[in-house]
């Protein structure tokens, strides 16, 4: 009987077959791809033996003949004929310029230059206005100080013979009993034709404190008239040295004799200058041990008589104090008695850097000189002076000063300092 194949056997007999064949022809494939890569690798080989003989026979051959080795020098590079074209300053400052087809940085940065050379240019002018305005004061003031004491000196010697004279005269013993009468100094009367708020004239010897005494009146407190105003009333950086305008100063009326008395503490503002000029100088008190013991003395004129005060104490005070330690030396001008003065001059004393050996009493004649100081954003250095006394040795009591190992000072020091003042220390006052 016939063997009867069905479809599916057929089917799956001919895909086994054709799997058979697929095999085979990729291990052919195969063989073949190994193959190259073995004759690859092999002429890759020999090509680097070949390489590697070259290179040794390079060698040697260089080695042997290294004149045919030998670098040729490279050939010039040929400069072009062509000249570059020089820009004119014309273009280059117009370059300097914003200008159209420039990009926004450029134009931000040009802007920014520009910018920054009229602030440049502008603060050398305004340093330049004021190294000017001082050489001006500075040459104004050596030249008014020249004359005045000039004609000062011969105005004292005058009035000298002429008191002597009147001592010797018959009549000296009637004129005793009347006012005394005050006579203008030569020197301040030229100085009254220039500006007639002169007020006098102040001077520390062998500094450079030299310079017309001003007073304006009704001045307000924090803008004072002479404060950037020098003795011509034109605008100076310097200002000018003033009487506080509430002092009263030998103010003689028209019959010779005073108007009013003097009061009984003057007060004299500065400005505290990089260049010494001005109360610049009173600085060196504050920090030269030494500064005090060869410059005691003041002098101080009014327009009519000279006058020598010796200083007693100088502190450091906070004008803008509103705490305990507040001191407003500025106010105290005139004392109501005794007490009050004592007061003062008590406070001063606790306060003063150095102590002297210089007595206070009742009924002294005080001067007081102000500036700024840099111990603190509104500090005050502060000289304590009084006049001295008739027939007094002016240098008794000025040498020999000591540091003060317990000052009393403004509270706002102590926010950088510590706070060594001991209110209960022993302390000698002046006065009874």
């Amino acid at each position: 009987m016939a063997e009867h194949i069905t479809p599916s056997a057929s089917s799956s007999a001919t895909t086994s077959l054709e799997s058979e064949q697929v095999i085979k022809q990729q291990e052919k494939m195969n063989a073949i791809r190994f193959s190259l890569q073995k004759l690859e690798e092999a002429e890759e080989e020999a090509m680097l033996q070949q390489r590697i003989a070259a290179n040794i026979q390079l060698a040697k051959e260089k080695k042997a003949f290294p004149e045919r080795f030998q670098q040729k020098p490279p050939m010039p590079i040929k400069k072009s004929h062509k000249k570059k074209k020089k820009r004119t300053k014309r273009q280059i400052l117009r370059d300097l310029f914003p200008k159209r087809g420039d990009g926004f940085g450029e134009t931000m940065r040009k802007c920014i230059f520009w910018i920054s050379i009229l602030v440049f240019g502008a603060c050398l002018v305004l340093i330049g206005q004021y190294l000017l305005d001082l050489w001006k004061s500075k040459n104004l003031y050596e030249q008014i100080g020249n004359s005045y004491h000039q004609a000062t000196t011969q105005s004292v010697t005058e009035q000298a013979a002429e008191t002597e004279e009147n001592l010797t005269s018959e009549t000296a013993t009637e004129s005793t009993t009347e006012a005394k009468h005050y006579t203008k100094m030569e020197g301040a009367a030229s100085l009254l034709e220039i500006n007639p708020e002169v007020a006098g004239y102040i001077s520390i010897p062998d500094t450079e404190v030299d310079y017309p005494l001003m007073q304006h009146p009704n001045d307000v407190e924090g803008d004072e008239y002479y404060l950037y105003r020098d003795l011509y009333g034109n605008h100076s950086q310097n200002g000018s040295i003033f009487l506080d305008s509430r002092c009263n100063f030998d103010v003689v009326g028209e019959d010779g004799t005073l108007a009013v008395p003097n009061s009984d503490n003057l007060i004299i503002y500065g400005h505290n200058m990089r260049d010494r000029s001005m109360f610049g100088s009173l600085r060196d008190y504050q920090n030269d041990a030494s500064y005090y013991d060869a410059h005691p003395l003041i002098f101080l004129n009014s327009n009519y008589e000279t006058y020598v005060f010796k200083i007693y104490a100088y502190f450091i005070a906070d004008a803008e104090d509103t705490t305990e330690t507040r001191f407003d030396y500025w106010n105290r001008i005139e004392f109501a008695d005794e007490t009050a003065f004592y007061n003062y001059v008590n406070e001063v004393k606790r306060r003063t850097l150095r102590n002297t050996n210089i007595d206070v009493q009742y009924g002294d004649q005080l001067l007081t000189l102000s500036t700024c100081n840099s111990a603190f954003q509104t500090a005050r250095l502060v000289i304590c002076a009084r006049m001295v006394r008739e027939g007094e040795d002016p240098y008794e009591g000025t040498t020999g000063s000591t540091p003060n190992t317990n000052i009393k000072w403004p509270s706002v020091y102590y926010l950088g300092n510590e706070n060594t003042y001991d209110p209960n220390a022993p302390f000698i006052p002046y006065g009874p």
